[in-house]
């Protein structure tokens, strides 16, 4: 195991710089998130409620379409194959591409609410930023394991593009939707269960000061639990 250690943290470092090579995937999840976020203050949105729900995004660029296109493109290119035959174990090597989506999907959520603090006065105290970690982890677990999930059903890269936003932006304006109160009750009921949903509200409970409600947090673990247990199935196979 500590063998494997050194490998896994080259390996991390190497998966960041990959995803930040794609000038593509660095915009969706850092740029593009807080122009959602000066659109909806704009358009009269409270800055908490749009700050929330867009650094949910942020994490959701990272975790979910960004591992699902990793991993496809891995595995249109036979990489995933190659990797089975080296020293690296295959284990290591999802792990190190969920630790770089996890870090950079941090470090977009952290800009996001940042850009809210310094030009939309969106208050955020240090207590509350780290109080954000749980939440964001259970969020990561549950997009990130559904990533990976799609990035294994994916043959190409491109194919993974499509599912993913074809998943990704119905949760989108669905929560944005139910944020704005434009939901007939049945879709309005429906949104509290979904992943994207449930991370916002972590989070804007969170920078309230609210402290965290249950069904949220259980909705992302079990959310999470599922992706896993479905990826880990998949990726165990050969691609």
């Amino acid at each position: 195991m500590f063998r494997t250690l050194p490998l896994l943290a080259r390996e991390t470092l190497w998966q960041a710089r990959i995803y930040l090579r794609d000038r593509a995937a660095v915009f969706f999840t850092f740029a593009f998130p807080i122009l959602v976020l000066f659109f909806w203050s704009w358009q009269g949105t409270n800055v908490l409620t749009a700050a929330a729900f867009v650094a949910a995004l942020a994490l959701a660029m990272a975790g979910y379409a960004g591992l699902a296109m990793g991993i496809a493109a891995a595995r249109e290119e036979g990489l995933l194959k190659r990797i089975r035959s080296t020293p690296l174990p295959m284990f290591a090597h999802i792990t190190a591409r969920a630790l770089a989506a996890g870090v950079l999907g941090a470090l977009a959520v952290g800009l996001t609410l940042g850009v809210g603090v310094t030009a939309l006065g969106l208050p955020l105290a240090v207590g509350k930023a780290m109080g954000l970690l749980p939440g964001l982890l259970a969020g990561f677990i549950a997009l990130g394991g559904w990533g990976l999930v799609v990035g294994s059903l994916a043959k190409t890269a491109a194919a993974a593009s499509y599912l993913a936003n074809l998943t990704l932006f119905p949760l989108f304006l669905l929560s944005a939707a139910a944020q704005r109160g434009m939901l007939p009750d049945w879709a309005a009921a429906i949104t509290p269960w979904l992943p994207l949903q449930s991370l916002s509200i972590l989070i804007q409970q969170t920078l309230a000061g609210e402290g965290w409600s249950l069904l949220p947090l259980l909705t992302l673990l079990v959310w999470g639990g599922l992706g896993l247990v479905l990826a880990a199935w998949r990726l165990s196979r050969p691609l």
